[in-house]
């Protein structure tokens, strides 16, 4: 809403103004990073005095939004829902090419992780290495804590990554994403070290050619839940359905997880965080949205296979990545 990127601030909107409200150790870096007037905090206390109805977004925390009703009595509080984020579901020209060069830096840490021998490696030390990459090829960071999953650990779509050293035989799964000028990206690959047997190759497969179905239905107009069906009941169809256990994608921005949301269709599943536990999603596609497809399949003491890519969301789907993905290119020695 403003640009300002402290942790301490408030935005006021009325009908005709809006206004960036600080403390004094912000007022410098809200006037450099925001167009908004920039106000001290506490002139933002005689605002609320004088108005009667403000809406208030419902990511506040409850300590926070008892607090205002306890300062302000006469103000009457109306929760808003998604405003803010609906808006920022469709990207500007500038926010799309901030996540392209973020999606160019990822397409160069994966090339380099494929040169790197990889046997012996813990996954800590592989995630350490990807973190170097990021800053050497222009990232201010990731954009959340790597994922590097060997073997059994990416049974675990979210797998904290440890001491476990990457050997033969087995599944290395790597989710991982850049920050450039505040903007999220987000990716995975599977690769395989060695060569893998019949039920591995099946596996990746299905999830490869789900994540292609689901991909051909990214286009500006479809509902967010024909994404996710596309890709879901084609795992399901190949015997693995009780085993794909997240949505299929999201949209990706100044958070890791924004709107649209690719949520199954079945209210057994859990919805990502803007969706309330087993909803299905509502939303429709609009151009201009960059979301994930990332379908999975996760057989516990197994394994996992996932892989994502970042969709540009318009009359048809524009991939961002331009990093392989087929069996072939994903086994390693």
């Amino acid at each position: 809403v403003s640009g300002f990127t402290g942790s301490m601030g408030a935005v006021l909107i009325s009908r005709h103004t809006a206004e960036l409200f600080v403390d004094d150790r912000y007022t410098i870096r809200a006037r450099r990073e925001s167009d908004l007037k920039v106000k001290k905090i506490e002139i933002l206390r005689q605002r609320l005095r004088m108005t009667g109805k403000v809406g208030v977004e419902d990511k506040i925390s409850v300590r926070e939004f008892q607090r205002l009703k306890k300062d302000f009595p006469r103000v009457k509080f109306v929760v808003t829902h998604d405003i803010v984020e609906d808006l920022r579901a469709v990207k500007s020209s500038a926010e799309i090419g901030h996540i392209r060069k973020a999606q160019g830096i990822i397409d160069k840490i994966f090339s380099n992780i494929k040169k790197t021998r990889l046997l012996g490696m813990t996954e800590l030390a592989l995630s350490q290495k990807m973190q170097d990459w990021a800053v050497k090829f222009g990232a201010d960071g990731m954009a959340f804590e790597s994922i590097v999953a060997f073997g059994p650990n990416a049974a675990a779509p979210h797998h904290l990554s440890g001491k476990q050293k990457i050997k033969g035989n087995n599944f290395l799964l790597l989710d991982f994403g850049v920050l450039v000028n505040g903007y999220h990206s987000d990716f995975t690959r599977t690769l395989f070290i060695g060569s893998p047997n019949k039920k591995q190759e099946k596996v990746y497969n299905t999830v490869l050619e789900a994540q292609q179905r689901g991909i051909e239905q990214v286009r500006a107009g479809q509902k967010a839940a024909e994404v996710d069906a596309a890709a879901r009941n084609y795992i399901t169809k190949a015997g693995f359905g009780k085993y794909f256990t997240h949505n299929t994608g999201h949209g990706v921005g100044l958070e890791i997880h924004e709107l649209p949301n690719f949520s199954p269709p079945t209210p057994s599943r859990v919805g990502a965080p803007t969706q309330s536990v087993g909803a299905k999603s509502e939303d429709v596609l609009q151009s201009g949205m960059i979301v994930t497809v990332e379908p999975g399949i996760y057989i516990e003491n197994w394994g996992g296979v996932r892989v994502e890519d970042m969709i540009l969301v318009a009359d048809k789907p524009v991939q961002l990545s331009r990093s392989p993905k087929d069996l072939k290119s994903m086994i390693i020695e």
